[in-house]
């Protein structure tokens, strides 16, 4: 079933549907939010925000344009939202135990993910976790709100980074 079809059931009420979806989202999400906060943390917090909008506005979704657009649009502002919030708190330490709160298991190694995360800037990081998720550069230009050549340039030049940090 397709994410369209997955948007139309759940705007319908079949919470049946919330399941697949979000199978398929989970990671395009995370490293969205991963890529504008740099936490792992904020970008969970992120991905629940996010998957409870789309509960809520799924019957605001316009079937036949781009499901995995609206999500990642959705992702993305919550993440911008967030962190201007936190730029206007004071922090506070929660480190809290990890049998407490579970984190996201990300499909890429976690020492690449932080590799990329220390070497690349965060509209590369997005790119090149999309494509490692399997979204085409048509679809990440629509998702990210920039244009395709810039999707693009952004990935070539985050392979060319990671290529040098790999080989020092």
């Amino acid at each position: 079933m397709s994410l369209d079809e997955q948007l139309q059931k759940l705007a319908a009420g079949e919470m049946s549907a919330f399941d697949e979806l979000y199978e398929e989202t989970k990671g395009t999400v995370f490293y969205i939010a991963l890529s504008i906060l740099g936490d792992r943390s904020l970008a969970e917090d992120v991905m629940q925000n996010c998957y409870l909008k789309v509960l809520r506005y799924a019957g605001n979704y316009r079937a036949g344009t781009n499901a995995a657009a609206w999500i990642a649009k959705i992702a993305k502002n919550e993440a911008i939202d967030l962190r201007r919030k936190r730029k206007r708190e004071h922090l506070v330490d929660t480190a809290e135990s990890e049998t407490l709160f579970p984190t996201y298991e990300m499909d890429a190694s976690p020492r690449l993910v932080d590799l990329a995360r220390s070497v690349l800037k965060d509209g590369e990081f997005a790119v090149v976790m999309l494509v490692a998720e399997g979204y085409k550069r048509r679809e990440i230009s629509k998702m990210l709100s920039i244009p395709l050549p810039t999707v693009t340039w952004k990935y070539h030049n985050a392979v060319k980074k990671l290529k040098h940090a790999l080989e020092n």
